[in-house]
């Protein structure tokens, strides 16, 4: 067991490198966003001064570093917040969330871990998901429709794939990478929409002495609309496809350690097993968070997903990750019970 542990190890290490690789590309395209801007706006410009589009670009990183500083600073709390999460204490007096908060307790004892904060997300969907941006500030979230389905074992196997996801720093990146997700739409549909504006705002305005001022304004406007439609055609689909590049093999290296974790695959895999049968629709949590989640949440109507959503999945299909999990419980193949490429 200790040359698996030892492959183990290797992979989340490996995992790691690839998801800072993942994070500084995610850089490249936001940097390659502000050079398009400050290149092509700079021409609108009258100045002579030829510091100007550095001080331009200047500007854009402050406006990046203070977005990403603000994202530390909530640690994953936006994130609860759009799934409506709910902090229970061990306090508590409702059996089922005493159960869930036991459980986390045990695993973070088991992981060597600080407490994380725990919260249950009102939403019927069998679901979980860990965020925040270190193990001493992390939370566990729930959902009710998870507490429905599972017995105690079938939690313990969940809550022990969350807190891999804690103990291998999983959670900054998804975190962050949500975040910088958000960074790149919210500059392609602004720029799309103060473009739009800029149009309607000055498209009317004829007369002689604003012809000039009109056409200038309705230009920067074209500028703008067309830099944010190329960020939402092409920047926002990269961007997701970057997040798929470590969110897979990160869900399969949580499941082999969250098993070594509680010692008992089985909790896991029978989780998954009714993870596989019919589940209700997801109401209250958010798609923008869909990677952090144990399954991908259902959203459709009837619960059925085309075969292109399924293919953009952030998660591997659940009978790979059994198939996985019952490689570990069989301890059969020496250490390629733990190759999950």
């Amino acid at each position: 067991m200790h040359n698996h542990l030892d492959t183990l190890e290797a992979q989340v290490q490996a995992n790691k490198k690839r998801s800072i690789w993942a994070i500084i590309a995610f850089f490249g395209i936001i940097n390659v966003i502000f050079v398009i801007l400050v290149l092509v706006f700079g021409n609108f410009q009258d100045s002579n001064n030829p510091y100007q589009p550095l001080l331009w670009l200047g500007i854009l990183e402050v406006i990046l570093g203070l977005y990403i500083a603000i994202q530390y600073w909530q640690n994953g709390q936006n994130i609860l917040r759009m799934n409506k999460g709910t902090e229970i204490g061990e306090d508590t007096a409702n059996p089922d969330y005493k159960k869930v908060y036991n459980i986390v307790t045990e695993m973070s004892l088991a992981a060597g871990l600080p407490m994380p904060k725990v919260y249950i997300v009102p939403d019927p969907s069998p679901n979980a998901f860990a965020t925040g941006m270190s193990p001493e500030k992390a939370s566990v979230a729930v959902t009710q429709g998870l507490i429905d389905l599972m017995d105690r074992e079938e939690l313990e196997g969940v809550i022990g794939h969350e807190m891999s996801h804690i103990k291998n720093y999983d959670i900054r990146i998804s975190t962050l990478s949500i975040a910088l997700v958000g960074f790149i739409t919210i500059l392609g549909y602004g720029l799309l929409r103060v473009g739009q504006s800029m149009m309607y705002a000055f498209g009317g305005r004829r007369s002689s002495d604003s012809d000039r001022d009109s056409n200038y304004t309705q230009l920067i406007g074209i500028a703008m609309m067309a830099i944010g439609g190329l960020i939402i055609v092409l920047g926002i689909p990269l961007s997701y496809l970057l997040e798929k590049f470590v969110s897979r093999k990160r869900e399969a290296l949580a499941d082999v350690s969250g098993a070594e974790l509680t010692g008992n695959p089985m909790g896991l895999i029978k989780a998954f097993k009714k993870l596989e049968g019919p589940v209700p629709n997801a109401k209250v949590l958010s798609p923008n968070t869909s990677q952090l989640m144990l399954v991908e949440p259902l959203f459709g109507k009837e619960g059925k997903r085309s075969w292109w959503a399924r293919m953009m999945d952030d998660h591997p299909p659940l009978d790979e990750r059994i198939k996985n999990l019952e490689l570990v419980l069989g301890e059969q193949g020496g250490t390629d019970e733990y190759d999950l490429n």
